[in-house]
C-alpha cells in the first residue's frame, strides 16, 4: 500500500507538529510527505498533480483546525485538483482511501455535545466525508491530535506509533491489523537491534501473537454459540 500525506499549514516553520510528523514518515518507505504550500510555491500544474495522486492507495489530509475547518490552502487544493472531470467523470480516486489527521490546541474533550465547543469532530469534519462519498473514496476515521505541546514524552511515543499505524496499517484499523503492522515493523528492525533488545522484543511479540490466537479462538466459539441459538 502507498500512502500520500498532503500537509497544509499556513505557518509550518512555527509548527511543533509538522517536524514531528514529517520525520516520522521518513521511516516508512510506503509513505510520501507533500506540503501543499510548497506545491503552490512552485506553481501548481493541475494535470501533473492529478497524475501524481493516481498511484497512491491512501490519501491523508493533515492540517490544524482553523475555525472548525481546514486552512485555506487545502480548500484551494481541493477546488483546483479535485475537478469534476478528474474525480467524477474519470473516477480517478474511486476506491482509494481518504484519511484526516487534524491537530487542535483545544482538548478533544471540548468537542462534544454539552461541552465547550458543542459539536463533535465527526460533525465538524462532515464536509470531507461528503467529498469522499461523492467521488467514491473510502472515508477513514479521522486521527485527532489535541494539545500536542502539553503531551509527555510517553504520550508522544504512543502518538508516534498511532500516527504511523494510521498511515500504513490496512483498514479497518482493528486490533488484529495493528498487531500485524507491529510485527512487520519488528521484522524490519530486528537486524539493526542488539541481541538483548531483540530477545526482549521477540518475547513481547510472541506474547502478542499468542493472545491474538486466543482472541481468534474466542471469536469462533462465540460465533458457534450464536449460530446454535439461532
Amino acid at each position: 500500500m502507498k500512502t500520500l500525506v498532503l500537509s497544509a499549514h499556513p505557518d509550518a516553520s512555527s509548527s511543533m507538529t509538522i517536524p514531528f510528523f514529517e520525520r516520522a514518515t521518513s521511516v516508512l518507505e510506503s509513505v510520501t510527505w507533500r506540503s501543499i504550500e510548497s506545491v503552490y510555491n512552485e506553481q501548481l500544474n493541475v494535470h501533473r498533480e492529478q497524475d501524481f495522486l493516481k498511484p497512491f492507495n491512501r490519501i491523508v489530509f493533515q492540517f490544524p483546525m482553523y475555525w472548525y475547518s481546514c486552512p485555506a490552502s487545502l480548500k484551494q487544493y481541493i477546488d483546483d485538483v479535485f475537478t469534476r472531470k478528474f474525480t467524477i467523470s474519470c473516477k480517478s480516486l474511486k476506491n482509494k482511501e481518504l484519511g484526516l489527521v487534524v491537530t487542535t490546541g483545544n482538548s478533544s474533550h471540548d468537542f462534544q455535545a454539552g461541552s465547550l465547543e458543542k459539536f463533535t469532530f465527526s460533525e465538524l469534519l462532515r464536509p470531507f466525508e461528503a467529498i469522499a462519498n461523492k467521488i467514491g473514496m473510502i472515508y477513514l476515521r479521522p486521527l485527532i491530535v489535541d494539545q500536542f505541546q502539553y503531551k509527555s514524552v510517553k504520550e508522544k511515543q504512543r502518538l508516534l506509533v498511532e500516527y504511523l499505524q494510521y498511515l500504513d496499517t490496512a483498514s479497518p484499523f482493528s486490533l488484529r491489523n495493528r498487531e500485524v503492522w507491529l510485527l512487520k515493523q519488528f521484522d524490519l528492525l530486528e537486524s539493526s537491534l542488539d541481541t538483548d533488545t531483540s530477545k526482549i522484543l521477540r518475547v513481547i511479540f510472541h506474547e502478542i501473537s499468542r493472545r491474538q490466537d486466543q482472541l481468534d479462538d474466542l471469536k469462533i466459539s462465540i460465533k458457534e454459540i450464536r449460530d446454535q441459538e439461532e
